[in-house]
């Protein structure tokens, strides 16, 4: 979806079983809205694919990260698979998927292309009591020299 005025886009394709999602621009509350039914949609089927490719997006706010934390939880509960790409190439996902103390409870590629990593499989994650598994609190606790969750606000 490319819409004329938007700080934000998203272009999705098929490859295989697998949906790719690229995001661009500012994923904030506007984007996030937009979004959200789409990607509700995807992760509604049963063992849902779903690779997000992050690299073009260059500003991120807490709407946003609860979006990708409710895809992550919908993905989850159908048996599925989320991956994140281009992580690395987003120094604002990055950096607020850090300061959230979000970082590991993704699953990161650096290629957004799932033929690119054939026989990937997602290995299960333990229970580690992150918001984005736990939307009733817990998070992870700071590690010693980096900021708490409470920190971005």
């Amino acid at each position: 979806m490319v819409e004329q005025g938007r700080s934000y886009a998203s272009r999705e394709h098929v490859v295989g079983a697998t949906t790719v999602v690229v995001l661009s621009g500012e994923v904030d509350i506007l984007a996030a809205t937009a979004l959200t039914a789409r990607l509700d949609e995807i992760t509604g089927v049963r063992r849902p694919d779903l690779v997000l490719d992050v690299r073009e997006v260059t500003f991120i706010d807490c709407c946003g990260m609860s979006m990708l934390c409710r895809t992550r939880r919908r993905v989850e509960a159908k048996a599925g698979r989320l991956r994140l790409a281009g992580v690395a190439d987003s120094p604002s996902v990055l950096r607020l998927l850090r300061l959230t103390g979000l970082l590991p409870a993704f699953d990161l590629r650096l290629d957004p292309d799932p033929d690119a990593i054939p026989g990937l499989t997602a290995e299960p994650r333990p229970d580690d009591g992150c918001s984005c598994t736990h939307p009733e609190g817990g998070g992870h606790p700071a590690a010693p020299d980096t900021p708490s969750d409470t920190a971005v606000a």
